[in-house]
């Protein structure tokens, strides 16, 4: 049998109270585009899902130079 565990993106687009906004599951709250900058808050969905992406994107790209060194 082969068993492969589901892995949670560590953002996720969801609705506030009464915009979208970025959660980070890692920080338990709304995502910080910068440190110290903006939350990702008070967004349309369309805004929320592109910030999500760029997230994401951000946090896998030191992984990928660091194989290319190796």
């Amino acid at each position: 049998m082969n068993f492969t565990a589901h892995v949670q993106s560590r953002f996720l687009v969801r609705k506030g109270s009464t915009d979208w906004m970025v959660y980070d599951r890692e920080l338990k709250g709304p995502a910080q585009l910068e440190r110290g900058g903006r939350f990702a808050e008070k967004l349309t969905k369309e805004q929320a899902e592109h910030i999500k992406q760029a997230l994401t994107d951000a946090l896998s790209a030191p992984a990928v130079n660091a194989r290319a060194w190796r």
